[in-house]
């Protein structure tokens, strides 16, 4: 629903030997809808559950995320419904975690981020390794330069320098008010904030957000397969999406807004707090930047706040040019792979592939 806009849809009726039928996105969306609600009882309650597996608590979160984006995946406004499930997730018993840092460590299972992480996607150095989702961060993060791996975990080199951050994210952290901000963990000292060549691993500041030591400072198990769980919904991202939906027009209250997103800030040390009239949607989507970073949201917030395609966000390299070039509007959704297309003639390419 959110990557392709379609699907290949098969359920319990559908014939045997028989091509799917193609599902849009207002089918999908109305299926995900109802068979969520329909589990909702059946579901433990929230932290309830083995840590790593599904709870109320995460089908809420699922509910909330497909309400705050139902404008894009169905022309309609679903804000008040994301509003009343990201109360049902603050009045469940979560908590921010102790400091920021704390849900991006080695032992965020069982530091004080396990209140704050609603559902994580579960790593292991030992009994689960691969180079996929933290593995990938962590060592990637490293840089080329500062060769810096031992301070998160892993070897000193990581994987010298193969991710650097664009200097749009840099430019959210300037500023006296974000010297001092736990979410900064930008590394800038000898390098350019230009990135001119992708392939100079030397260029574009580096970010030590992900780490494989834990909140004592011990190492991982393993120096290149990381113990870090990625935080795939926690608590941060629900006040933001409150504080968006009342913006929005979804209800709720301004005071409230305010208070998650102060609460946000005075958790990361940042000295300035907002009032109702820094709060708006311009602020939100920045802010969102700044504390979700990293943690695959952007693309669905800068498609929602309709500047993902077109010419009116150009971050670096969008559309593979070094300052950001405007794109169509068909890149909000994905081709669907040639395979899919030649396995079900009833499937067909999205506008524009």
């Amino acid at each position: 629903m959110d990557l392709f806009g379609k699907a290949n849809f098969i359920t319990e009726d559908t014939s045997l030997n028989s091509y799917p039928e193609q599902a849009d996105r207002a089918t999908l969306f109305s299926f995900i809808e109802s068979e969520l609600t329909a589990i909702e009882s059946d579901l433990i309650a929230p932290q309830s559950n083995e840590y790593g597996r599904a709870d109320r608590g995460a089908l809420w979160m699922l509910m909330a995320k497909i309400y705050l984006n139902a404008e894009v995946y169905i022309g309609e406004d679903k804000y008040a419904e994301c509003l009343a499930y990201c109360d049902k997730i603050i009045g469940a018993g979560y908590g921010l975690a102790e400091e920021y840092s704390h849900n991006f460590m080695a032992d965020n299972n069982t530091n004080s981020a396990r209140n704050e992480i609603i559902f994580p996607l579960i790593s292991d150095g030992l009994n689960t390794q691969n180079y996929g989702p933290t593995t990938v961060m962590v060592n990637g993060q490293v840089g080329s330069i500062e060769k810096n791996g031992a301070s998160m975990g892993v070897g000193d080199g990581g994987w010298g320098g193969a991710i650097r951050i664009r200097k749009q994210l840099a430019n959210l952290f300037s500023g006296t008010n974000f010297a001092n901000d736990a979410r900064n963990t930008i590394i800038s000292a000898d390098r350019p904030i230009e990135i001119e060549d992708i392939s100079d691993r030397d260029s574009g500041y580096i970010l030590t957000k992900y780490s494989n030591r834990t909140s004592l400072g011990e190492a991982g198990n393993d120096q290149t397969f990381v113990d870090t769980d990625f935080p795939l919904f926690r608590l941060a991202d629900v006040y933001l999406m409150y504080a968006e939906a009342h913006l929005r027009g979804g209800g709720g209250s301004a005071s409230n807004a305010v208070a998650y997103i102060n609460a946000l800030r005075s958790r990361a040390n940042n000295p300035e707090n907002i009032d109702a009239t820094t709060l708006n949607l311009d602020f939100i989507l920045d802010e969102r930047a700044r504390e979700l970073h990293w943690e695959a949201k952007r693309r669905q917030d800068l498609i929602r706040f309709n500047k993902f395609t077109g010419g009116v966000y150009n971050w670096a390299w969008k559309g593979n040019g070094s300052n950001g070039i405007s794109i169509s509007n068909n890149l909000k959704v994905y081709p669907i792979p040639e395979n899919s297309l030649l396995a079900n003639p009833n499937l067909t390419q999205n506008t524009g592939y």
